[in-house]
C-alpha cells in the first residue's frame, strides 16, 4: 500500500490505528523497524518517525530504545479522571469558563492590539506549525496563541482570570489533540487553521468575527471533550 498525500504522517499513523482497532495488531506486538515501513509505505524515515511520535503521544505504542516499537494498548489513553480529583464536571467547568472568558478576549483584542501582541500572536503559531510538521501536539504554542490573545485584550483581570488555569488549559489541550487524532474527526492542520482564522480576524480589527471564530473553536473543543471522557 503506497501512501502519497500532503499528510502523510497522519495516513500512516491511521493506518497502523486501524490495524490495531482491528486486531491485526495486539498488544505487545512488535512494528516492523522504521526502515521497514519507510519502504512498505513508499515514504521517507521520517514521515515514519513523525507518525510513531503520533501514535505515542496518544499511548497506543511504546518506542524501546535499542529494542523496537511496540503496540501498548487497544485504546488510546486519554483523561484519567481520577487523577487528581480532575472530574468529568470539573472539565465541564473549565470549558464554561474559557468560553466565557476567551469570547470576551478575542472580542477586546480585535481593537485594542498592539503590534507587540501580534507578534505573539504569531510567534505561538509558529510554534503550534512547527509542531504540527513533526507530528507533535502542539499544545505549548496553543496555550501561549490563547494567552497572546488575552494579553492583547488589554483588560488585566482577564488576562489574569486565564493564567491562573493555564495549567488545566494545557492539559485538556493535549487531550484533545489525541482524541482528533484517534477519532479521526480534526487533523492537526484543521485545529491550527482554526487559530489562524481567529488571528487573521483579530488583524482585521473585526471583534464580531473574531470572537465568533473563536466560539467555533471552543465548541469543537467542548463537543470533542465531553463525547469521550
Amino acid at each position: 500500500m503506497k501512501i502519497s498525500n500532503e499528510k502523510i504522517y497522519e495516513q500512516i499513523a491511521n493506518v497502523i490505528i486501524k490495524q490495531i482497532k482491528s486486531g491485526e495488531l495486539e498488544p505487545g506486538h512488535k512494528l516492523p523497524s522504521i526502515q521497514t515501513l519507510s519502504q512498505n509505505y513508499g515514504v521517507s524515515v521520517a514521515s515514519v518517525r513523525e507518525a510513531l511520535n503520533a501514535l505515542r503521544m496518544i499511548g497506543l505504542i511504546e518506542i524501546k530504545h535499542g529494542y523496537g516499537t511496540f503496540v501498548k494498548q487497544k485504546e488510546p489513553t486519554f483523561f484519567e479522571l481520577q487523577q487528581d480529583d480532575f472530574s468529568r464536571k470539573d472539565i465541564e467547568d473549565l470549558l464554561e469558563l474559557r468560553h466565557v472568558v476567551e469570547y470576551a478576549t478575542a472580542y477586546y483584542a480585535s481593537s485594542r492590539h498592539t503590534e507587540a501582541d501580534i507578534k505573539q500572536m504569531k510567534d505561538a503559531l509558529k510554534i503550534m506549525e512547527k509542531a504540527v510538521q513533526k507530528g507533535y501536539s502542539g499544545e505549548e504554542g496553543d496555550l501561549k496563541f490563547h494567552l497572546s490573545i488575552a494579553k492583547a485584550s488589554h483588560n488585566k483581570l482577564l488576562y489574569e482570570l486565564l493564567e491562573n488555569i493555564s495549567d488545566l488549559m494545557q492539559h485538556t489541550m493535549m487531550e484533545t489533540r489525541k482524541m482528533f487524532m484517534y477519532h479521526q474527526q480534526k487533523t492537526q492542520e484543521k485545529l491550527y487553521q482554526e487559530h489562524v482564522d481567529i488571528l487573521e480576524a483579530i488583524l482585521k480589527g473585526d471583534p464580531e468575527l473574531a470572537s465568533k471564530h473563536m466560539k467555533q473553536h471552543l465548541n469543537d473543543v467542548k463537543e470533542t471533550l465531553l463525547k469521550h471522557i
